[in-house]
């Protein structure tokens, strides 16, 4: 099934070596690791929709194995009673939930049992069930992981994802927080986290992506859509791919079209960069923007 944890995002701060993840639970910051990105997520969803206490919840939990060897589960989830009520093993999101992933946490399971199991990706999630018959997959998540609240995406929590820029103007929270809501909690089409090595560092565009895929024909054409808090401004970056390939970049400065400035975005492509005016389209204003950006990006 989908995972729970798509549409939930970690708590990041910029630092001059890179991004930093906040733990909630150990109350610490990690490095910006896929798998650390993936227990995050996942901690988000018990705390703010299944409202699960914090102390409830215990990351990298560390367990003996046979051999006298230790193992270390990423999540347990405890009951009222304090004893193991969930174990979860967080992959990858490349990687596939197959048996071999399965026989990993059954064998935490082994020494630390508990009546639920959960292995995810944070794109697909395989939640099992210990039974008088062994342990069952499970179609549908249990009652007691199902959401009880829905979260309140406000400004503030944009500015604590690294999506929207600390200090930007009150007369913007609106429209930055629909953008937003429209980028990273579509149901439709879940975003995804994209590194590029293809791709100067400078531009800090390390983030979580709404991908469109444009036409059926090969080269495969796909736009993909971020906000961006980083750095002193708030901009909105638009990414051309052919065929698996970054080949242009469409930087937005939000700040700087909503001040009606000539010079709010930057085109950069193989042959350089470009100042472009895209007011006609303008997210400010325009529903259709996202199409129109798309269009115009493949025709720059």
């Amino acid at each position: 099934m989908l995972s729970s944890a798509l549409y939930h995002y970690p708590i990041v701060r910029y630092r001059s070596n890179g991004v930093e993840l906040w733990n909630p639970i150990h109350r610490k910051w990690f490095k910006n690791r896929p798998e650390e990105r993936i227990r995050l997520r996942v901690i988000e969803y018990l705390l703010q929709e299944c409202q699960l206490s914090h102390n409830r919840i215990g990351p990298e939990f560390t367990v003996d194995l046979a051999n006298q060897t230790k193992g270390r589960i990423d999540l347990v989830c405890f009951d009222m009673n304090y004893q193991a009520h969930c174990l979860v093993e967080c992959k990858q999101v490349n990687v596939p939930l197959n048996e071999q992933v399965a026989q990993q946490i059954a064998k935490y399971h082994l020494s630390l049992p508990s009546p639920y199991l959960l292995v995810t990706n944070g794109r697909v999630d395989a939640w099992f069930q210990r039974t008088s018959k062994g342990i069952v997959y499970l179609e549908s998540l249990p009652d007691e992981y199902k959401s009880t609240r829905e979260v309140d995406r406000d400004v503030q929590y944009w500015v604590d994802r690294g999506f929207v820029y600390p200090y930007i103007p009150a007369s913007l929270h609106d429209l930055v927080c629909t953008v937003c809501s429209r980028l990273y909690v579509d149901l439709q089409s879940p975003p995804i986290y994209l590194d590029f090595d293809d791709i100067p560092s400078e531009f800090m565009l390390e983030n979580y992506y709404l991908i469109s895929s444009v036409g059926d024909e090969e080269p495969q054409t796909r736009i993909a859509f971020a906000m961006n808090g980083k750095g002193n401004t708030q901009s909105l970056d638009v990414i051309l791919s052919e065929n698996g390939v970054s080949t242009k970049l469409l930087k937005i400065d939000l700040l700087a079209l909503f001040n009606q400035e000539s010079e709010h975005a930057t085109l950069y492509s193989e042959t350089g960069q470009r100042q472009v005016d895209i007011t006609s389209m303008s997210p400010l204003d325009d529903e259709q923007w996202m199409s129109q950006l798309g269009e115009f990006l493949m025709k720059a």
